[in-house]
């Protein structure tokens, strides 16, 4: 049966329902709820790669006390979802599109039906991106969407980006593409050097949990992985990708994110009537688990750009 991952430093929020949701090509997405009574609207949260659920009960209970229900999911590959390959702490997706698919069969099916709006957005990194495209197919169900530092693209150097692509490319039409990705180092295993958070406390809090649960926890992506992120990354950056977002969209950036390429984030704002850009001063990648005074200016944005559809 399907159950929280538990530690004592991370208790599960009052309330919370933890179940699978069963695909149609066999796959298992593992989700929660979180209800609140008498809630103002819900949010539906998207977690980033080589994360899940329980990492994020901290931030639910900050949605929870602004009177938002909370629904999220273990992404397909990773956590508690069905994997997809044999050798499960690989990080592999063939497509993104399916990312983008469980979303829309996870919000459509079983958010919407059981909280009622207005419905907000919200995501991490690579959660970011099939949220993007999806936002960028005319998707309009939702009222608003809060972007936290997403994996819009991976280097600030065009030739990096070049060299990356045909590398990528090319290691998959040999075959390679389940292959992990040789060199890539998991910044959540140790805090000194991590690129990820400033915040030791919660920097441990997430060891702790993997520890407590290695079956949830994936490494290295593969190259098929990274193929498959770079065809979704072209995507949104083809010309007039963006002209038909309906939905508002707030990116907020980390000013020290040396993960993903967040200058790219002004780009897309400039380019978007509908997407707006703030940038969190001080912040590492991982602005939702970083320091109190570093969080603040998170929810600061959050708080502003939401309050409008109240």
């Amino acid at each position: 049966m399907t159950d929280f991952i538990r530690i004592p430093s991370n208790p599960v929020p009052e309330g919370a329902e933890v179940f699978d949701i069963d695909t149609a090509d066999g796959a298992k997405i593992r989700a929660a709820l979180f209800p609140v009574e008498n809630a103002r609207g819900c949010v539906t949260l998207l977690n980033g790669r080589c994360e899940f659920i329980e990492k994020y009960f901290e931030v639910i209970e900050d949605l929870r006390k602004r009177g938002f229900s909370v629904a999220t999911m273990d992404w397909r590959g990773q956590g508690l979802s069905s994997r997809l390959l044999p050798v499960s702490e690989k990080g592999h997706i063939n497509d993104f599109n399916t990312f983008k698919s469980d979303l829309r069969i996870f919000f459509e099916d079983h958010v919407q039906p059981r909280f009622h709006g207005p419905h907000i957005l919200m995501t991490h990194s690579m959660g970011g991106m099939p949220a993007l495209s999806l936002l960028a197919d005319s998707y309009d169900k939702f009222s608003r969407a809060v972007l936290c530092a997403p994996m819009t693209r991976f280097f600030a150097s065009a030739p990096m980006r070049i060299y990356t692509r045909t590398m990528a490319g090319a290691l998959c039409n040999l075959g390679a593409s389940r292959q992990s990705i040789a060199g890539v180092k998991e910044h959540s295993l140790k805090f000194e050097g991590n690129i990820l958070t400033s915040d030791p406390q919660r920097h441990e809090r997430f060891r702790e949990l993997q520890a407590a649960a290695p079956n949830a926890c994936i490494l290295a992506p593969t190259y098929g992985w990274l193929n498959a992120a770079i065809k979704a990354v072209d995507d949104i950056h083809n010309p007039e990708r963006l002209a038909n977002i309906k939905t508002p969209v707030l990116i907020i950036s980390a000013e020290n994110d040396s993960l993903i390429d967040s200058k790219d984030h002004g780009e897309l704002a400039a380019a978007s009537s509908a997407i707006d850009c703030v940038t969190v001063k001080g912040a590492l990648h991982e602005i939702l688990m970083e320091r109190d005074e570093i969080r603040d200016q998170y929810w600061t944005a959050f708080d502003e750009f939401t309050a409008p559809v109240f």
